[in-house]
């Protein structure tokens, strides 16, 4: 592992005296004054953290190496699969490197295309997203929203809400969050106020100006012979989504064992090693007929040069769990290569194969092997494998996470000083809490816009609607469960802790905390109160330079 002496960290200033009362258990908060990213001294506390990233950034060789080759793999025409609304194609494209997909409509899939909209002419940096889009059925009218700087707040003050539109197309409706008091509102994703009271659309019938309204309501229970299975629950694949098409015909999309099995008019098909191919189901004959429709070439990529496959390992309670591995091809297990273990484990999303540029230039030039673990709290298995991985269960995650590290140094794919992890947002609370847990195991950790403080993380922003996930510190039981775990209140300094194999001192791997100003979904002050730092290049050059690993030409 690289060593840097001459790094001075920014002295970052304790309050002794905030102290929280948790059920009788007294927690320090220290740093709680990092809670305010608009505060003075807040701000010089990043500009501090980033300008020691930066110096730590320019002493490794392969960052520049890094950025040039992803731009340049990443420079392809993109297609997103096709949408029929009314008698028009919808579809969104990339020529290469916009900042912004453009929104394309098409009378007939032979037509010409036309631009209907484009992201990018609103900005000059390129930060202002198309982020919700609704189509009228008859394809006239089209309602949207737009994203600023990456803020989940919408100029129509629309959050985290679907805009629907009504059958006659005449109008639409959509829920939303109140405004902001005048004053408070900033869209800046800075702010950390909590968004409550969500507002949705009530129907109501009133017979003439009387005082009497009409409220309906339909008893499934008395329908003549109940509500019959169209499709049988599986019993090991999960059924993702099921539309009605062609009149009396179901498209049906099942997981299993996290690889996808799709049925559709159009079917954008992506994989480890395929970029994109968008299939074309015709359904007029009984057995539909597929053609290719489209497909995405990225210069320079040869599939051949690589392999992906599933292996399973036991967890820590013997629970059998799914992990891809992709690298070069005929690699030699003999411990030597450094590797990029991913994760999430969290809300139900499963973590299913697809193609990424980024990926691709860690195993061709840096001779990566990377491996993506289907870990407990996520939806692989459906509803029970997310509930094996959530609140008093939550452990199981970390438990999968590091029972896959253990299991890729076994089987000699790679050894602890050259196995990286990584994770964002919930898989950030994963990297926290695996690097507190097994510090000797990792040699690089990046946790991108992670929730860090598990104590306070329901005050801010949206953050109470996580609590069905974690649970809440509000009460005794839930907060027992979070304090073992919290990242934030489980960090401890070399001395506290000892290897009893080697009888030494057990230092942190190389840890990178990546956290954005305009997020305001996961706020930074939840890596404020450890790190700040920001982009791709950035995160893997340093993972390169912590591994030790060299540029392969």
């Amino acid at each position: 592992m690289a060593s840097f002496s001459d790094i001075q960290y920014p002295i970052a200033r304790r309050v002794e005296s905030v102290v929280d009362d948790y059920h009788g258990v007294s927690i320090a908060d220290p740093y709680r004054w990092l809670e305010d990213p608009e505060a003075k001294e807040v701000k010089e506390f990043v500009e501090k953290q980033t300008s020691l990233t930066e110096s730590i950034l320019g002493q490794c060789e392969t960052r520049e190496d890094l950025r040039r080759s992803i731009k340049n793999l990443f420079n392809h025409p993109r297609f997103t699969t096709p949408f029929n609304k009314g008698n028009k194609y919808f579809y969104s494209y990339n020529s290469g490197l916009h900042a912004q997909s453009v929104l394309y409509v098409q009378n007939g899939l032979e037509e010409e295309a036309e631009v209907l909209f484009d992201p990018n002419k609103l900005s000059e940096d390129g930060t202002i997203a198309l982020a919700v889009k609704s189509m009228s059925e008859d394809a006239k009218y089209m309602a949207y929203a737009l994203s600023s700087s990456g803020s989940d707040w919408l100029t129509i003050k629309v959050k985290f809400s679907n805009i629907g539109w009504t059958h006659d197309g005449k109008g639409f409706f959509y829920s939303r969050y109140p405004a902001p008091k005048e004053g408070t509102f900033s869209d800046a994703g800075t702010e950390t106020n909590v968004n409550l009271n969500h507002e949705y659309l009530l129907l109501s019938i009133r017979d003439g100006a009387g005082p009497v309204e009409k409220l309906y309501y339909c008893d499934l229970s008395s329908i003549e012979h109940g509500l019959k299975d169209v499709l049988p629950e599986s019993e090991s694949d999960v059924l993702e989504s099921a539309n009605a098409v062609n009149g009396n015909q179901l498209l049906v999309c099942y997981l299993s064992d996290v690889k996808r099995k799709d049925n559709e008019f159009f079917i954008n098909f992506t994989g480890f090693l395929t970029s994109g191919v968008i299939y074309k189901f015709k359904l007029e004959s009984g057995i539909p007929e597929m053609e290719i429709f489209r497909e995405i070439i990225v210069p320079g990529f040869d599939k051949a040069e690589f392999e992906a496959k599933q292996v399973f390992f036991p967890s820590k309670d013997g629970t059998k769990i799914p992990m891809f591995v992709v690298s070069k091809k005929d690699i030699q297990l003999d411990g030597s290569h450094p590797l990029l273990l991913h994760g999430y484990g969290g809300f139900s999303i499963s973590l299913t194969p697809y193609f990424d540029v980024v990926r691709t230039v860690l195993m061709r030039y840096l001779g990566v092997v990377f491996c993506l673990a289907n870990i407990r709290g996520g939806g692989e298995y459906g509803e029970e494998w997310h509930k094996a991985g959530s609140l008093s269960r939550k452990q199981n995650c970390f438990d999968d996470f590091i029972s896959a590290a253990e299991y890729l140094v076994s089987a000699g794919y790679t050894q602890p000083n050259k196995l990286c992890i990584e994770g964002g947002s919930n898989g950030g609370i994963l990297v926290g809490a695996c690097i507190n847990q097994r510090p000797d195991l990792f040699g690089c950790a990046l946790a991108s816009v992670g929730v860090m403080d598990m104590l306070r993380f329901h005050k801010f922003t949206i953050g109470y609607a996580w609590t069905s996930e974690f649970g809440c510190s509000d009460k005794e039981e839930e907060f027992n469960w979070l304090i073992k775990y919290s990242p934030l209140h489980n960090v401890k300094r070399p001395w506290e802790q000892i290897n009893n194999d080697q009888k030494k001192n057990l230092q942190y791997p190389a840890t990178m905390l990546l956290t954005a100003d305009h997020d305001d979904r996961v706020v930074p002050l939840h890596s404020l109160k450890l790190l700040a730092i920001d982009e791709a290049a950035d995160q893997y050059s340093f993972m390169a330079k912590m591994l030790g690993v060299s540029w392969i030409n």
